[in-house]
């Protein structure tokens, strides 16, 4: 038995009203799920192209980052 299946068994035996809110739960899951992630992927990826090319790739010592004279 698939999942709809059992969602069907549970609620044929609930009242109008509950199996209404299960209803409504459902439809605002498949509303939540439409989403455009693509757009909010491309505005945070433009915010760091000002940066493109300044990391050599060499590993960040996190003791040599406190340790410059303009922090103390």
């Amino acid at each position: 038995m698939g999942i709809a299946d059992r969602i069907y068994e549970l609620v044929k035996g609930l009242p109008d009203p509950e199996a209404s809110k299960i209803l409504q739960f459902a439809e605002s899951l498949r509303g939540r799920s439409v989403t455009v992630v693509a757009a909010q992927r491309y505005v945070d990826l433009a915010v760091f192209r000002q940066y493109r090319g300044r990391y050599d790739g060499r590993k960040i010592d996190r003791a040599e980052l406190y340790d410059r004279a303009g922090i103390r």
